[in-house]
């Protein structure tokens, strides 16, 4: 993707089912999401893949004809009341048959999501902005910073990351602070811009 790629161009691109370019951006952003979200909800990978094949299928169908009601809610509420339609369509589906597509507009409008899977679905979406964060921060951080970052967030003392790279605990904390502060930074831009997708 670009350097001045947006997540609010993209949604505004997406509407258009005839740029596959977008779509193919839009999939490589969104799918490990889905397919994690259906997968903490009990699906087995094969399943979550259909699941969220259909979901695609829907967002294609539905979204040229998508009109943004900020008093609705954000994109990542419509993204997860169709997600969690599919889910509830594909549970009550008869077994062995394949989940059919079903209008984008009624599978954002019908039923009311339980608490426990809006709670899922906020965790993995927290979880997947700080993905795509932290690949930036592979991009533009050195190795050896990156490497202290993850190890201190996997639980590793300051006092042990400073002996193993040779470091002072005042440096190990400044390594650690300046890529949080950069990682907050990202993933509040990311998420900005997911929010103004219906300004566009």
């Amino acid at each position: 993707m670009s350097a001045d790629f947006t997540r609010a161009s993209l949604l505004s691109r997406v509407k258009d089912p005839s740029d596959e370019a977008a779509w193919r951006q839009f999939e490589a952003l969104y799918r490990d999401l889905l397919v994690r979200f259906c997968r903490r909800r009990g699906l087995q990978e094969a399943d979550a893949d259909d699941v969220v094949q259909t979901v695609m299928a829907n967002l294609v169908k539905g979204l040229p004809r998508f009109a943004y009601d900020r008093g609705r809610g954000r994109f990542r509420d419509y993204l997860f009341r169709c997600t969690d339609h599919a889910i509830a369509r594909w549970a009550a589906r008869p077994k062995g048959r394949e989940l059919a597509l079903c209008d984008i507009e009624s599978s954002a409008d019908e039923g009311i999501p339980g608490p426990e899977a809006r709670q899922i679905w906020e965790d993995e979406w927290m979880a997947h902005h700080y993905r795509l964060a932290m690949r930036t921060i592979r991009e533009s951080f050195e190795a050896r910073s990156v490497d202290i970052f993850d190890r201190s967030v996997a639980g590793e003392t300051v006092t042990r990351l400073a002996a193993a790279f040779d470091m002072s605990e005042q440096a190990v904390h400044k390594v650690r602070q300046r890529i949080k502060a950069r990682m907050e930074d990202l993933i509040a831009a990311q998420i900005a811009q997911e929010d103004d997708a219906g300004d566009r």
